[in-house]
C-alpha cells in the first residue's frame, strides 16, 4: 500500500496513457467500419470515449493541485462512466431483435437517468475535495446524492443483465454466442471495478480512483477484442466460386494497380469482344476513349466514390454502362480496380423507340388539333351570329345549348392537348402585365350562365386592396381558375353554393403571394381517394358521377401550372359536405394601385348582352384562310363593326390582294394548302414593293400543341389568335392594332345603347346597397337592374314585423313559422343573407319544437329585420 502510494504519480501517468490509447482505439475502429450499417460501430466508439474520459478525468483530477479544476475533472470521469453506460445500452439493444420504437425509448431512458446521475451525483455538495499527500482526494459530503447514484448504479446493472439474458437466448451463431460471452465477462470487470468505492473512501485509499480507471479500461479492451473478431469479414476472392463469378449476368473486370485487365467474366468477354482478342488489357484498347481519359477515371475511382460511365466498345461497338470503383487495403492504397459493364444496346433501342412514338404522338396530336378546332371554330362563330341576330325564344335557346356543347368539346380538347404539352415539356410560361380584376371577371363570367341553369349561388369576393396590376402568365393563370371552377360547377348539385375567394399576402415590396380559394358544398371527395387526386385521368365514383362530362385530366394539368408558375395547391374535402381548393402562386407587383371593391363589377358585368363597342367604317382587313365556313364566321364576327373585310383562300391570293389593295391588318391562317402563313409573312415582309410590306399581321391558329404563342412573334407575327375564335377576344385584338384615327367608339354614337354605360348605371346603384350582396339579387332579377329595384320596392312596403309580433305574442307557432319562412325567402331574393339565415334559425326552431330558442333569438331577429328596412327606405329616396 505504502508502495503504490509513494508511486501515484506514475500510476496516474499510465492511467492517462490508457485513457488515451483507449480514444485512439475508438476513433480508429469508427474510421475503419464507416461504410457498415446499425448502430453497432457508434456503440464501440462511445465505450472508448466513455473509458477514455474515465481515466482521463480521475488520473487530472489527483494530479491537480487546484480544487476546482480537480471537481472538474472528476465530472469528466464521471461522465466518462455515464457515456460508457449508455454505450453497454445502445449496443445490447441494436443486437436485440426489437421494435426500434422500443430500442430508441429504452436508449432515451437510459440516457434520461445518466444526465440525472451527472447533475445530482457530480454536483459540488456530493464530495469534499481537499490536497493529500501532494495529490487531490474527495471524500462523501452528502449522503443522500451518493445513495441515488448507489441506486442508479444498481438499477442499470439489473437493467443490463437481465437485457443481456435475452439477448444471450435469442442468439444462433457461434460469432454472436461469442461476443454474448465477452460482453458479460466485459460488464463483470466493469462492476467489480466500482466495489471498493462502496466501502472504502480516497481518505483511507488515496488511489481508490485507479480501481474504476482500471476496471472500466481492462472492460473495454476485452470487448474491443471481441468486437474485432466480431466484425472481421472473413471472405476473400479465392473463396468466390468460379462458376458464380462466370455466370453473372453483368460483365465484370478487375484491373491491378498498373491499369492492366486482370481478370473478366464470360459475360464480359462476350460483350466486349475479348474473347475473339483476349490481348486488348489496357482500358484504352477495350473502349472508345480519349487520349487521357482513363487515367482521369482512375483517379477519380480511388476517391472512394463509384462512377458510372457510358462507353461503347471497340471490338463489338455496343453501348454499355460501366461502373467504376476502387478496392483500397487497409493502407488506403489502391488494390485493384472493380468494373460492372451493363449491356445497353436494348435499352437505346426502346428509348429510340419511345422517342419515335413520342413524335409520332406529337405529330398527330398537332395535326388532329389544326381539324378538331376548324370545325368547332365554325360551330362556335356560326351560332355566335345565331345569338346576335335571331330575336326568337326557341332559336336562341337551342343556339344557347349548341354554345354550352361546343364549350365542353373545347375544354375537352384542350384538356387532352395541354396534357400533351405538359408531358413533353413543350409548355411555356409567358410573362407579361395583366389586370387582376379583369382576369377574375373573366373567369367569373365564363362559368355563370351554367350555375344559373343549375341555380346554384356562385359568387367570387377579392380583397379590395389587391395590387390592380401584376407580372406574371395571365392565361395560365385563367387557366388554373377555369379547371377549379368548372369541377366545382359540375360536382356542386342544384341549388348548391360555390364561393371564390381572392386574397394575397406581401413577400416583399416587388412581390406577392395571391391566394385562390375555391369552395362548394357539392359531392365532395372521400379520404382514401385524395392521394390519388391529382394523378393523369383520375374520375371517381363513376357510378354517381358518370353524367358529368370530363376526361380525368383537368386537376392534373391544374397542378402541373401551378408547379410551373412556382405555386402551390392543396385541398381539404369532406365526403358529402364539400371541397376547398386552395391555390398560392407568386406574382410581380406592377402597379400597387388597390384593385377596390369588385362585387358590383361582377354582377354588372355577368348579364350584359353583347353589343358592338365600336365601329370603323374606313378600316379594312385580309382575313386568310382555306376554309369559307371559317371566313364566313371572321366576317360575321366584324360585321356589326362595319370594317370592310376581304377574303383570300390561300397564300398566292393573300399576296396578290397585299400588292393591289391597301389594308390596315392581315389574318392570316397558319396551316394552309402549298403555302402555310409563316410563308407568306416571310415572302410579304421581304418584298419592299409591297404596299403593305410593314402592316400589323396576326396568326389565326388552332395548333394548340406547339406552344406557338412565342414561336409565332419570333416569326415576325404582331400577335396571334387561338381558335375557336372569341368574339371579344376578336375585337380586342382588332381595337389594339387598328389606328386610333379609324375606330369610332359606340359610346360616341349612341349613350342609350352602351353596355359599358349601363354596366356603370348597375355599378353605381348597387354601390348605394353595400349591405346587400347584390350579385345574388340582380341574379334573382336575371340581371334587370329595373326589375331588382322593384323587388326591393316591394320588400321594403311588404314590412312583416306586426305580424311576427303578433302571432309571437298569442304563440302561434304554425303562422309564426309561415311568416319567418316568408321573411327567409324573400330576404335570401333581395341578396341579405344574413336576415335570411336569422329568419331560417326561428322557423326551424318552430319545427323541431325549440321555442327556448325563439324567446331567446325572437327580438334580436326582429330588430335585424327592422334595421335592414330602414336601410332601404334611406337608399330608395
Amino acid at each position: 500500500m505504502t508502495f503504490i502510494q509513494e508511486n501515484m504519480l506514475y500510476i496516474n501517468i499510465i492511467i492517462l496513457i490508457v485513457g488515451t490509447t483507449s480514444v485512439h482505439l475508438g476513433v480508429s475502429f469508427l474510421r475503419r467500419e464507416r461504410h457498415t450499417k446499425g448502430f453497432f460501430k457508434y456503440s464501440v466508439f462511445l465505450l472508448a470515449l466513455g473509458s477514455g474520459l474515465c481515466s482521463l478525468g480521475y488520473s487530472l483530477m489527483s494530479l491537480s493541485p487546484n480544487l476546482q479544476l480537480a471537481y472538474i475533472f472528476r465530472v469528466i470521469g464521471l461522465l466518462g462512466i455515464d457515456i460508457y453506460i449508455i454505450a453497454e445500452i445502445i449496443l445490447i439493444t441494436s443486437c436485440l431483435n426489437i421494435s426500434r420504437t422500443a430500442e430508441i425509448f429504452i436508449i432515451w431512458v437510459t440516457s434520461l437517468a445518466a444526465l440525472l446521475d451527472l447533475v445530482i451525483y457530480g454536483n459540488p455538495g456530493s464530495n469534499k475535495f481537499y490536497r493529500l499527500d501532494n495529490y487531490t482526494i474527495y471524500v462523501r459530503d452528502d449522503p443522500y446524492r451518493h445513495l441515488f447514484h448507489y441506486s442508479y448504479q444498481l438499477l442499470i446493472a439489473i437493467c443490463l443483465l437481465t437485457v443481456g439474458f435475452v439477448w444471450a437466448f435469442n442468439v444462433k451463431y457461434r460469432r454472436d454466442k461469442q461476443l454474448v460471452l465477452f460482453a458479460f465477462l466485459s460488464n463483470f470487470i466493469f462492476a467489480s471495478s466500482s466495489i471498493p468505492d462502496l466501502f472504502l473512501t480516497m481518505h483511507e485509499v488515496p488511489f481508490l480512483h485507479a480501481f474504476y480507471c482500471f476496471g472500466v479500461s481492462i472492460a473495454f479492451a476485452v470487448f474491443f477484442i471481441s468486437a474485432n473478431d466480431y466484425m472481421v469479414f472473413y471472405i476473400t476472392i479465392n473463396s468466390i466460386s468460379r462458376d458464380i463469378f462466370s455466370t453473372l449476368g453483368t460483365g465484370l473486370l478487375v484491373f491491378d494497380t498498373n491499369y492492366h485487365l486482370n481478370l473478366s467474366n464470360d459475360y464480359a468477354n462476350k460483350l466486349l469482344g475479348l474473347d475473339k482478342e483476349p490481348q486488348r488489357i489496357r482500358l484504352r484498347e477495350i473502349f472508345d476513349l480519349r487520349s487521357g481519359e482513363p487515367m482521369r477515371m482512375f483517379d477519380k475511382a480511388q476517391d472512394g466514390i463509384a462512377i458510372d460511365y457510358r462507353l461503347t466498345a471497340n471490338v463489338t461497338g455496343k453501348v454499355t454502362l460501366v461502373n467504376f470503383s476502387c478496392k483500397m487495403d487497409r493502407n488506403n492504397q489502391p488494390m485493384c480496380y472493380i468494373l460492372v459493364a451493363t449491356d445497353l444496346t436494348e435499352e437505346n433501342r426502346l428509348i429510340q423507340e419511345a422517342q419515335s412514338a413520342n413524335a409520332a404522338k406529337s405529330s398527330f396530336l398537332s395535326n388532329i388539333s389544326h381539324e378538331i378546332r376548324t370545325p368547332i371554330n365554325v360551330i362556335t362563330g356560326m351560332n355566335e351570329l345565331i345569338l346576335r341576330e335571331c330575336h326568337e325564344e326557341n332559336i336562341l335557346k337551342y343556339a344557347d345549348n349548341i354554345n354550352v356543347a361546343s364549350r365542353n368539346l373545347t375544354s375537352l380538347v384542350n384538356d387532352v392537348l395541354d396534357f400533351s404539352k405538359i408531358e413533353s415539356g413543350k409548355i411555356e410560361i409567358v410573362s407579361t402585365d395583366f389586370d387582376i380584376g379583369m382576369a377574375l371577371n373573366d373567369s367569373y363570367n365564363m362559368f355563370l350562365s351554367m350555375a344559373q341553369k343549375k341555380m346554384q349561388n356562385f359568387s367570387l369576393e377579392c380583397d379590395p386592396n389587391t395590387p390592380n396590376i401584376l407580372h406574371g402568365d395571365e392565361v395560365r393563370l385563367k387557366q388554373i381558375l377555369s379547371n377549379l371552377i368548372s369541377n366545382a360547377v359540375k360536382y356542386t348539385p342544384d341549388g348548391g353554393t360555390i364561393s371564390v375567394l381572392v386574397s394575397y399576402e406581401e413577400l416583399d415590396e416587388q412581390q406577392i403571394l395571391l391566394s385562390i380559394k375555391v369552395k362548394d358544398n357539392g359531392i365532395g371527395i372521400k379520404s382514401e381517394d385524395l392521394p390519388n387526386l391529382f394523378e393523369n385521368f383520375q374520375r371517381f365514383e363513376l357510378s354517381k358521377n358518370r353524367t358529368v362530362q370530363g376526361t380525368g385530366l383537368g386537376l392534373a394539368i391544374t397542378k402541373n401550372l401551378v408547379s410551373l408558375l412556382h405555386g402551390t395547391i392543396s385541398v381539404d374535402s369532406v365526403y358529402g359536405r364539400g371541397s376547398t381548393f386552395t391555390v398560392k402562386l407568386p406574382f410581380v407587383v406592377s402597379d400597387h394601385s388597390p384593385l377596390g371593391k369588385t362585387k358590383e363589377h361582377f354582377a354588372a358585368g355577368s348579364s350584359v348582352k353583347y353589343k358592338v363597342g365600336f365601329t370603323a367604317k374606313d378600316a379594312r382587313i385580309l382575313a386568310v384562310d382555306d376554309v369559307q365556313m371559317n371566313q364566313d364566321v371572321f366576317v360575321g364576327l366584324l360585321k356589326e363593326t362595319g370594317i370592310q373585310i376581304d377574303c383570300a383562300q390561300n397564300g398566292y391570293q393573300a399576296l396578290d390582294l397585299l400588292h393591289k389593295n391597301h389594308y390596315d391588318i392581315v389574318f392570316l391562317d397558319h396551316m394552309m394548302p402549298e403555302m402555310d402563313g409563316v410563308q407568306v409573312l416571310k415572302l410579304l415582309r421581304t418584298d419592299k414593293d409591297c404596299i403593305n410590306q410593314y402592316i400589323p399581321a396576326i396568326m389565326l391558329t388552332a395548333n394548340a400543341l406547339m406552344g406557338s404563342d412565342r414561336k409565332y412573334l419570333e416569326d415576325g407575327f404582331d400577335d396571334y389568335l387561338s381558335k375557336p375564335i372569341n368574339p371579344s377576344a376578336l375585337e380586342n385584338m382588332v381595337l389594339k392594332h387598328l389606328p386610333d384615327r379609324l375606330i369610332t367608339s359606340l359610346s360616341d354614337e349612341n349613350n342609350d345603347d352602351n353596355p359599358i354605360a349601363d354596366a356603370a348605371k348597375s355599378s353605381d346603384f348597387t354601390s348605394k346597397l353595400d349591405f346587400l350582396d347584390t350579385k345574388s339579387g340582380l341574379e334573382f332579377a336575371a340581371g334587370d337592374l329595373d326589375f331588382y329595384h322593384q323587388i326591393l320596392t316591394t320588400y321594403m312596403n311588404d314590412d312583416k314585423r306586426g305580424q311576427l309580433n303578433q302571432f309571437y305574442q298569442i304563440k302561434d307557432w304554425n303562422n309564426y313559422r309561415i311568416v319567418a319562412h316568408s321573411i327567409k325567402g324573400t330576404s335570401l331574393t333581395i341578396g341579405s343573407q344574413k336576415v335570411s339565415e336569422a329568419a331560417k334559425g326561428l322557423e326551424f326552431a318552430v319545427k323541431e319544437g325549440r321555442y327556448e330558442y325563439i324567446d331567446e333569438h325572437h327580438d334580436e331577429v326582429v330588430k335585424m329585420y327592422g334595421e335592414l328596412l330602414e336601410k332601404l327606405k334611406e337608399k330608395l329616396k
